[in-house]
């Protein structure tokens, strides 16, 4: 019991060195070398050469610290040879056996379903991915941790062991660290954590956007209460570098879901101190509830200013069926159709469990599934890009992220008449934000990109206390209320993020169109006029809105890089009969630089 020091001068021979079972496996234009490290090893050097009888002479020398290495840049159908020497601190070594590797050419080598994986770019030019696989080259995510919080995450599945962190994850319902699901329905924590880092070239299934990053499951799903909610935001921080959230606000209700006061302080907590100072990057699924009645800004967690909001593409680049839009909305990823026509490829509860219980129109390896699909997918694909993007610069702010993340988007689907360049000249779609998320263009801005000073911010507010005119079905454009607030100048050169919180007593809130127009002229579609509905008796229903306009935060994203200074206007329209009331207040608060 306790610490103690010793007057002994007698020094320990070094352990012997004995590095074994060097084996290599090649892979386009990669070969992965792997050995078993030595006891008291404290570094590593690898000698390689095109030609057999490779030693510590006639070897090209690479020092390396790890039991596992990438030697890239090689030539596809070339074979290598190599040796490894282990050192000790008292400079003795051992060297392996000589093994050989050939690199083979063809993307999906080791990986048998990646060839289906359309969402990274596969080489088909008829789908549209998030162009990531030259980013492997140089990163995949090593040394990047990722929280999956979800409905738990089977650490054992054998394509995500390799990147599990041991002991580290976090199972509401009984304290332990193995958040695997006992539920064989709740496999949508497991395909997210597929769709982020699935292990590279193991011979097996699928890969992940970011196929070496560290692995962490919190099952908040499984135990929905305020205080877990907000614990899995913060848990495990500063450690957590990204917290991929595919969960949030009932769809297909056009109600308003407010998030709740912990969650928020949570969330603003992780932007401070998380990744040592530098934020979390929280990313979330945007909404499934698109095709109905539904928009992203009606959900307080997706409209949060500190999180990603991340719309859904299917395999052409359209808004898939289900998407919700949104000012909101920061960027798109593909988030597939239907399991009947091209969805996401993923790994799924092994076994006879999960999505793919039986093997039904679905892979014969019941360890995986074809079928995932929604925004559930497309926000893990970018938290895999954002791990990347990560790696590549470690010093990236949150804020930093976001703004990269959208100014190097690709404008897809570019005929639709929702694009529109704001004031700065930067595309941007409701349905899609900013486009969809090109990675390797964002991890090449993240490489020595010069991180945002403090954020700074300016608001004001205004108390119309008009009444609302009802909707006249015979004069269907009057009635526009709108309120007005100046804003100085000298403060926000550039936006980031705007806040409109808005009061209205009207008694149907579903039936107001609200829109923020920035002094530039660049409009923000806050809400549209929609029924509030309820699935009763085989379908949908219209039904009483259960939430109000009572400090309502909606978020725009909308006007970024534009200045602040000058008047924002907006502008308010009853857009049904027989509800009224009054457009009582509203406050603007705008972030930026």
């Amino acid at each position: 019991c306790g610490g103690g020091s010793s007057s002994s001068t007698t020094s320990l021979a070094p352990p012997p060195l004995t590095p074994t079972n060097l084996t290599a496996t090649g892979h386009d234009g990669y070969n992965v070398l792997q050995w078993n490290a030595a006891p008291g090893a404290t570094a590593y050097n690898l000698y390689w050469s095109s030609q057999s009888g490779v030693n510590k002479t006639n070897g090209n020398k690479i020092n390396h610290r790890e039991s596992t290495l990438n030697h890239g840049a090689l030539t596809n159908g070339q074979t290598y040879y190599y040796v490894i020497a282990a050192e000790n601190s008292g400079g003795e070594s051992a060297v392996s056996n000589e093994v050989s590797a050939t690199p083979v050419t063809g993307s999906g080598a080791n990986d048998p379903l990646f060839t289906y994986q359309w969402h990274l770019n596969n080489g088909n030019a008829s789908q549209q991915g998030i162009n990531v696989q030259t980013v492997w080259n140089n990163y995949k995510g090593e040394g990047i941790r990722i929280a999956v919080v979800d409905d738990g995450l089977e650490i054992d599945h054998p394509d995500l062991l390799a990147n599990i962190a041991s002991g580290l994850s976090y199972n509401y319902l009984n304290g332990s660290s193995d958040p695997t699901p006992t539920n064989p329905d709740d496999s949508h924590g497991t395909s997210v954590a597929g769709i982020i880092a699935a292990r590279d070239y193991n011979g097996i299934g699928v890969r992940g956007v970011a196929p070496r990053a560290n692995l962490v499951g919190y099952n908040y799903l499984q135990y929905q209460f305020t205080s877990t909610e907000a614990d899995a935001m913060t848990r495990g921080s500063p450690d957590v570098h990204i917290s991929s959230n595919s969960w949030g606000a009932a769809d297909d209700t056009g109600d308003l879901s407010p998030a709740n006061l912990a969650w928020k302080t949570a969330i603003d907590t992780g932007l401070s101190t998380g990744r040592h100072g530098l934020g979390t990057i929280y990313v979330w699924a945007a909404g499934n509830g698109g095709y109905t009645v539904d928009n992203s800004n009606y959900d307080g967690n997706a409209n949060y200013r500190g999180v990603i909001a991340v719309a859904a593409v299917d395999d052409a680049g359209q808004q898939a069926f289900y998407s919700e839009q949104g000012a909101n909305i920061l960027i798109s990823a593909p988030g597939g159709d239907t399991c009947n026509t091209l969805a996401i490829t993923t790994t799924d509860l092994t076994g006879n469990k999960g999505q793919n219980y039986t093997g039904a129109n679905d892979y014969s390896n019941r360890d995986y599934t074809r079928c995932m699909n929604g925004t559930s997918a497309a926000a893990p694909m970018v938290s895999g890009a954002v791990a990347l993007m990560l790696q590549a610069n470690p010093n990236l702010g949150w804020r930093d992220v976001r703004y990269i993340l959208a100014t190097t988007a690709r404008k897809n689907d570019p005929g639709d008449s929702g694009w529109s360049n704001n004031k700065a000249n930067l595309p941007v779609n409701h349905k899609y934000g900013f486009g969809v998320i090109d990675t390797n263009a964002a991890v090449n801005k993240a490489i020595g990109w010069p991180k945002f000073g403090p954020q700074l911010t300016v608001e004001g507010s205004q108390q119309p206390d008009t009444p609302i005119a009802d909707y006249d079905p015979k004069n269907p454009s009057a009635g526009v209320i709108t309120g007005s607030i100046n804003i100085p100048g000298g403060v926000i050169n550039k936006i980031e993020t705007v806040e409109i919180t808005f009061n209205s007593d009207h008694t149907y809130p579903g039936d107001l169109e609200i829109t923020l127009t920035s002094p530039s002229g660049t409009q923000s579609i806050l809400a549209q006029t929609h029924a509030c509905i309820a699935w009763v008796g085989q379908q949908y229903v219209s039904v009483d809105c259960n939430s109000s306009y009572n400090n309502w935060v909606f978020t725009s994203v909308r006007h970024l890089d534009e200045a602040a200074n000058g008047t924002w206007t907006l502008s308010v329209k009853d857009g049904d009969q027989d509800d009224v009331g009054t457009f009582q207040s509203w406050k603007l608060k705008i972030y930026g630089h």
